[in-house]
C-alpha cells in the first residue's frame, strides 16, 4: 500500500521534470539583450537597427515621456532611406490569455500609429504578434511586455 501511494505521488513530479518547458524565448541576434536606444548589425548594404519599447502590465499605451523618447530615437533613422520596419509584439501570460493576445495586437498598433504619424509609409511596416510567453520571474514577465522594432535602412 505504501509503495502504491509513493508511486502515485512521485509520478506527476517525474512527468513535470521530463515535460519540455515553454518559457524560454530564444531570439537569434547578435545582441544578447535589448537596449532601448540602439543596436546595429550590418548585412551587405542593409543596416538593421533594433530597439525594444516596453509597456506596463495590462496596458497598451505609452506614457508621454516614453513616447517622446521613442520619437527622438526613431526620427534620425526616418531621414534615411528605409527598406522595411518589422514590429514584433509580445506579452506575458499573467491574467487572461485572450486579453493578453489582444494587448499584443494593441501594443503593435500603438507603435505602428506612432510611426505613421511620423510619416512612415504603411506599406513598409510589417508586424508579427507572438503568443503570450510565460515568465518565471517578475523581471522576465516585464521584458515580455514589449514590442521589438527592427528598422532596416538601405545604404
Amino acid at each position: 500500500m505504501v509503495w502504491i501511494s509513493l508511486i502515485l505521488v512521485s509520478l506527476p513530479l517525474v512527468f513535470y521534470w521530463l515535460w519540455p518547458k515553454k518559457g524560454n524565448l530564444k531570439v537569434k541576434n547578435e545582441t544578447k539583450e535589448y537596449n532601448l536606444y540602439k543596436s546595429f548589425s550590418k548585412t551587405n548594404e542593409i543596416q538593421r537597427i533594433e530597439t525594444v519599447v516596453y509597456f506596463e502590465a495590462g496596458s497598451s499605451q505609452l506614457f508621454a515621456k516614453d513616447l517622446i523618447q521613442w520619437k527622438e530615437w526613431i526620427t534620425p533613422y526616418l531621414l534615411r532611406t528605409l527598406d522595411s520596419i518589422l514590429l514584433i509584439g509580445s506579452a506575458d501570460t499573467t491574467g487572461n490569455v485572450s486579453k493578453n493576445r489582444r494587448l499584443v495586437k494593441e501594443r503593435v498598433q500603438t507603435i505602428r500609429q506612432s510611426l505613421l504619424s511620423l510619416g512612415v509609409k504603411p506599406e513598409i511596416i510589417s508586424s508579427q504578434c507572438l503568443e503570450p510567453i510565460p515568465g518565471r520571474t517578475a523581471k522576465e514577465r516585464e521584458r515580455f511586455r514589449s514590442v521589438v522594432v527592427q528598422v532596416n535602412i538601405l545604404g
